[in-house]
């Protein structure tokens, strides 16, 4: 008589589309870009061109530049609209402080942020190396910054003619709108880095995100916009970064 063996279902823990097991990712990094291929603007490439971002993302040999560029585009940018506000509200030659704490408060919240996406990331199976979160963390906030520092001028013109009402509500219609840029930058990058990752794990290059890839995708972008609102509001109110 012979013997029934029991079936076993196993259930897999779901691959994060950003780290697939393939030989493609154990290969050894490319040679970098023929010397004297035209360079692209960074600071174009962080305002309007996120798939650039991702091939720097991608790169190993430009993922340091893009992290340098973008840190200094937060410092440069959130220190110009602190010093814009502070001169827009009467504070006179007080502005220095307020520059240097802005800028250091988004840098900090970004650094406190960095954590518990790193952990959502793992929770969901979404996980990104860490390398490539920090850039690109680092690269939607330079999106924001940028947007921020636009609407120093309009901040300015508008608290000089209304102190009372139009100055304070742009204020805030700044740094709204400069989260909401954000948000939407780091959910753009990190929905294109696994599109990327995936096709060139599949060796497809028309391939897309499955419906469940997308959907963890996305729960970690809307973490990544929450956690990094959540540390940048409280870094603002905690040192009073804009006197």
């Amino acid at each position: 008589m012979q013997a029934i063996s029991p079936r076993v279902t196993l259930t897999a823990e779901p691959l994060t589309p950003f780290m697939p097991w393939s030989v493609e990712e154990r290969a050894p990094l490319p040679e970098p870009t023929v010397p004297g291929e035209p360079e692209r603007q960074l600071l174009v490439e962080i305002l309007r061109e996120p798939p650039a971002i991702v091939e720097r993302l991608l790169d190993a040999t430009r993922l340091q530049g893009l992290v340098v560029g973008s840190v200094a585009v937060i410092a440069v940018c959130t220190s110009a609209f602190a010093a814009t506000a502070s001169a827009a509200r009467g504070h006179g030659e007080a502005w220095a402080l307020p520059a240097a704490l802005a800028s250091m408060n988004v840098l900090l919240a970004l650094a406190a942020s960095l954590g518990p996406i790193y952990a959502a990331s793992i929770l969901v199976a979404a996980r990104v190396p860490i390398a490539r979160l920090v850039a690109a963390l680092l690269a939607s906030a330079a999106t924001g910054s940028l947007l921020l520092a636009g609407l120093a001028p309009p901040l300015y013109l508008l608290w000089q003619l209304d102190a009372e009402w139009a100055g304070p509500l742009l204020l805030t219609a700044a740094f709204l709108l400069s989260g909401w840029a954000a948000g939407a930058r780091i959910h753009r990058l990190l929905s294109l880095l696994a599109e990327s990752v995936t096709r060139a794990a599949l060796g497809r290059p028309t391939a897309v995100l499955s419906s469940e890839d997308a959907y963890r995708v996305g729960i970690l972008a809307r973490v990544s916009w929450m956690m990094v609102a959540f540390t940048s509001g409280l870094g603002f109110w905690a040192f009073n970064a804009l006197g």
